[in-house]
């Protein structure tokens, strides 16, 4: 069977009956990446190291690749995103946040965040981009490659400088939480509380739930932030929905936000528990990969769609009404978003877009 043909006779009938009736007709992907291949540092050494099979991505995945693959799995939406480039030493910072920048002055659904390392720019430079390039907040910049966070700490990525800066502009931070358990880890879970609880008017949103993809791991971490209100959960790439009911059992769900992981989710298939670790069950024509298992012998569709359904489920189960399950997909995201500079630089942002259209021309 033809790819297109799949699609319209697989694809969109599951769409169509089991995601679409209880999605908004706008949607915040609240976790992206893009990236072009000249963002890369030393390519041909990191492609070839073998942690960073933990995660093989492409070497390009612009704005282009992105819509293509939002006009595939949101097709009767319309898609924002919260976005940046890739957070690891691969990338050269400055050329992908020029790139990330100029991206959102002349698209209006897209949401830039700034990729920052610790003690990497002053806070006056800090202020200064946020403004002028038009950033909500940060990405923080991931000190490892694949599977090496294990010696990793909170502390390691992120400091004084770019948290006193957040806490006055009430920035965005994204944070992929380092260690082997994830947020689970006291350790971990008691240096972010740490940070929310000094800098109050900063917005930590944890990637992945905190990285915690299995119930084992998120019985135990939801405990440590279910009273901080300024630690929001993105669902990227978390498609189970025991994990996800754990969540909403806990914590109030304004402060989940739907996220994809693009170009990660941008695969037919389901993250899965086998004994203690997650796996990525995909079918076939995706690359080798640590923790990917690739078969045929199966029906699977889009990742994107397994994370929403898992999202639909979850929330049933918790007994979330049908609004407060939307919000998800749209009300939680922008009401964060307009907590940034008491919504400031989202005004500012939609200036830089119209002033990027072109004029036209008066009426003779």
């Amino acid at each position: 069977m033809s790819i297109l043909k799949q699609y319209e006779e697989i694809d969109l009938p599951f769409y169509r009956t089991n995601i679409a009736p209880f999605l908004p007709e706008k949607i915040l992907d609240f976790h992206a990446h893009m990236w072009k291949h000249e963002h890369w540092t030393y390519w041909e050494k990191f492609s070839k190291n073998k942690s960073n099979n933990y995660m093989v991505v492409e070497a390009e995945y612009g704005i282009e690749e992105l819509l293509d693959d939002v006009r595939m799995i949101f097709p009767d939406r319309e898609y924002y995103a919260v976005y940046f480039g890739d957070p690891t030493p691969r990338t050269n910072i400055d050329l992908s946040n020029a790139y990330i920048s100029k991206i959102g002055r002349v698209n209006k659904n897209l949401f830039p965040l700034m990729l920052v390392k610790k003690n990497l720019y002053s806070r006056d430079e800090l202020k200064s981009k946020i403004i002028r390039e038009g950033f909500l907040g940060y990405k923080v910049f991931l000190p490892w490659i694949g599977n090496d966070y294990g010696n990793i700490n909170v502390e390691d990525m992120i400091g004084s400088n770019e948290l006193e800066v957040a806490n006055e502009m009430n920035l965005v931070i994204m944070l992929h939480v380092p260690g082997v358990r994830r947020l689970a880890d006291p350790e971990t879970a008691n240096s972010i509380i740490k940070y929310a609880n000094m800098y109050p008017n900063v917005n930590i949103v944890l990637a992945h739930c905190g990285r915690c993809y299995r119930y084992e791991e998120i019985k135990v971490a939801v405990n440590y932030i279910k009273s901080i209100k300024n630690i929001y959960l993105d669902t990227s790439m978390v498609m189970d929905p025991i994990v996800l009911e754990v969540v909403f059992d806990n914590i109030d769900s304004k402060r989940v936000l739907y996220g994809t992981d693009f170009p990660v989710a941008a695969m037919k298939g389901k993250r899965v528990t086998v004994m203690d670790h997650w796996v990525d069950l995909v079918l076939s024509g995706y690359p080798k990969s640590d923790f990917r298992v690739i078969s045929d012998n199966m029906r699977a569709t889009f990742m994107p769609w397994e994370i929403a359904f898992a999202l639909k489920i979850a929330g049933e189960m918790a007994g979330l009404n049908n609004k407060e399950i939307e919000s998800i997909f749209w009300n939680n995201g922008i009401a964060l978003l307009r907590k940034v500079m008491n919504g400031k630089l989202l005004i500012q942002k939609l200036n830089s877009y119209l002033q990027s259209l072109p004029r036209r021309k008066s009426p003779p």
